[in-house]
Parts: C-alpha cells; structure tokens; sequence
C-alpha cells in the first residue's frame, strides 16, 4: 500500500512539472508573439518603385511578388512594408544667382510639394548657393516648414561690379554632403528620399564629387534630382565682356573639373581667367554640363531615385507631383547579406518583380561595411 501511495505521488509531480513547462513554454511563445521585430544594424535596404506600362504606380505587391540577388546570388527577404509607410525626406533647393528672377516661382513650387506630402511623412529643407544651409529639420512643423521657404531669397553679390561671384556660386556637392552626413537624415529610420532642385554644375564646393556620391550611396536614401537647364543662360554670361555687370567667370574648380575630364596636361588650365577665348569658354561650359548630366544620372540610377529634367520653370510644380507619386509608390525591402565579409566593396543589387508588364526601379548596389 506504501508504495502504491509513492507511485501515485511520483505520477502526480511527474504532471504537475509538465503543467508548468507547457505553462512556461505558452508564455516564452506569446512572448515571442508580442515582442517587437528588431532589425540587425547591417540591415540592407532596397527602396523600389514599380509602376505598369503606362507608368501608373503597383501598390497591391506583398513580399513573396520580389526577388532580390546580391552579386548574382539570391538572397531571404527579412524585412517588407508596402508604399504607404511614411518616408524621411530632404528637399534641396538650389538659389545660386541664376534663379534669382525665378525665386517666387521656384518657392510657390516647392510650397505645392510639401503640401502633396502626407502629414506623417518628415521634411526638412536645405538652401544653397555658395553657402549651404539646413533652414528646416524633421522636428519642425509643417508651418514652420513652410515658413522657412516662404523666406529663401537669392543670395547678393558682394560687391556691385560683377552681379554673379563666389557670393553666388554653387555648392551643389557641399549641399548632398551636408544632407547625408550632418543633417537629421543621417540617423532617420524607414524610407528615405533626397529631392534636390539644382542644374548640378558645382562651382564652389569644398566636397569632390566622388567622395559626396559615395556617402550618399551609403545613406540609403533615394536620390531624385530635378535638374533645371540653365547651359544656355550660362553661356550669355560667359561670353559677355569682363567689365559687363552680367559678366560670369569660371571657378577654379570647374576649370580643374573640365580639364581633369577632357585634357589632364593642357596647358590652358592655368591661363588667367577672364583672357579665355570665346571658343574655350563655350567648349568648357559645354563640357561642365556634360559632366553634371552624367553625375546626376549615376547617383540618381545607384540610389534608385530619378533625374526629371525641367525644361521650364513654371512646369516645376508638375515635376513635384510627379516625384510625390514615385515616392508614395515605393515598396522598402530588407536583407542581411549573405556575404558577412566585411570588406568595404561595392556590393550589385538587383531586384525582380512577378507581376506582369511592371517596371522597377530599385537601387544599383551599396557600399558594404569596412572592418
């Protein structure tokens, strides 16, 4: 009889244990359930755009629909949300001394813009011209935002013979570099745009190109330049006589830019500026703007953002639209590589989309971390 009493009291500790782990074990699962998805720092995340033939936005894809490789090999989707997540955003807009007969309309523009925004997305504003400002950040309100555009004006010359100087230039470069290295896009999470208003010919920044272009690329931000043309109204400056107010000089930089690109042992680079023959200036001027087409191409290609050239001012406020679009189209997809060599090397992206007739548009690649 007293070991029949042991047996059953063995038994009933036996289930009473078992109860406790099967608690246990319901607890660590609805734990696992509720607990918030944290995402590794070396994350990768690929913006994309996928609009139909027609170019009207496709905003019913889930995660199974994309297929992302890196270098050739497939990779596990470990992160997606449609296009109605909010996004972080960068407006940059360029008030270099060609604009200044343009100002009202370029601000009346841009006001459009941030209006077509939603009220969860960020903005913030960067002004340039020979200096670069953060005027606007993300934890400003939309009315102060909006304040702050209503109050850009062009910059003034500094002295009155020559109506375009240093004063006036263009720190297009410095602009970006501020934007991805100093400004409260560096640290924002989620989606995130650059949408820049520029003709992209620098003149006076202290960033090079290169080294700009690859901390943007390391941002992970879209770049979306709206690039005005101004080669024309350049060129009448440039070949105006040097005592003329209207008269425009090359900056050294530029000279060095063209000459670096076209002809590295050229004597001419070192001629005294304003005796430049007519022909060369047209020949350089031709060139630097060659250059800044194909610098806004690549950026814009590598970040998987959109180069919209703007012929004419007043069609700025549809060109906007259009970028609001694109942006409120975006599908942000995230992977850990499965290459965890950390040998600070560019890495090819490549995106694929199931639906039929769709067209994407997704980042080239990213920089990946160095030890």
């Amino acid at each position: 009889m007293r070991n029949t009493i042991k047996a059953v009291a063995v038994v009933l500790t036996l289930a009473v244990l078992a109860a406790g782990q099967q608690s246990e074990t319901k607890k660590s699962n609805r734990a696992d359930q509720d607990a918030p998805l944290v995402l590794k720092s070396d994350l990768v995340s690929v913006a994309a755009s996928v609009t139909d033939r027609n170019g009207r936005p496709i905003k019913s894809l889930a995660s199974a629909d994309f297929t992302i490789f890196e270098d050739g090999l497939r990779q596990k989707i470990a992160h997606f949300s449609a296009s109605e997540e909010p996004f972080s955003l960068m407006l940059i807009i360029d008030v270099s001394g060609s604009t200044i007969a343009d100002i009202d309309l370029m601000k009346r523009a841009a006001r459009n813009f941030i209006a077509e925004l939603r009220n969860d997305d960020k903005v913030a504003v960067i002004v340039f011209s020979g200096d670069v400002e953060l005027v606007a950040g993300f934890k400003d309100t939309r009315e102060r935002v909006m304040s702050e555009v209503d109050s850009i004006a062009t910059p003034a010359a500094t002295s009155s013979a020559h109506r375009f100087n240093p004063n006036t230039g263009t720190s297009y470069y410095d602009a970006l570099f501020l934007a991805v290295d100093q400004s409260p896009l560096k640290n924002a999470e989620g989606r995130k745009a650059i949408v820049c208003l520029t003709d992209a010919v620098d003149s006076t920044s202290k960033m090079p190109f290169a080294e700009t272009a690859k901390m943007v690329e390391k941002s992970d931000a879209s770049v979306y330049i709206l690039r005005l043309d101004t080669e024309e109204a350049t060129l009448t400056g440039l070949l105006k006589d040097y005592n003329d107010r209207g008269y425009l000089g090359f900056s050294q930089s530029q000279i060095d830019r063209y000459y670096d690109m076209y002809d590295k042992d050229s004597i001419e680079r070192h001629k005294d500026r304003r005796f430049i023959s007519p022909l060369t200036r047209r020949r350089i001027n031709a060139g630097l703007y060659e250059i800044a087409r194909r610098e806004a191409s690549d950026i814009c290609e590598r970040t998987g953002g959109r180069v919209y050239p703007v012929a004419k001012l007043s069609d700025l406020s549809n060109v906007y639209k259009q970028v609001a679009d694109d942006l409120r189209s975006q599908y942000l997809i995230g992977y850990y590589s499965s290459n965890e060599t950390h040998d600070g090397k560019w890495r090819k992206i490549r995106v694929q989309v199931r639906s039929r007739d769709a067209n994407l548009r997704a980042r080239e690649g990213y920089w990946a971390p160095s030890r």
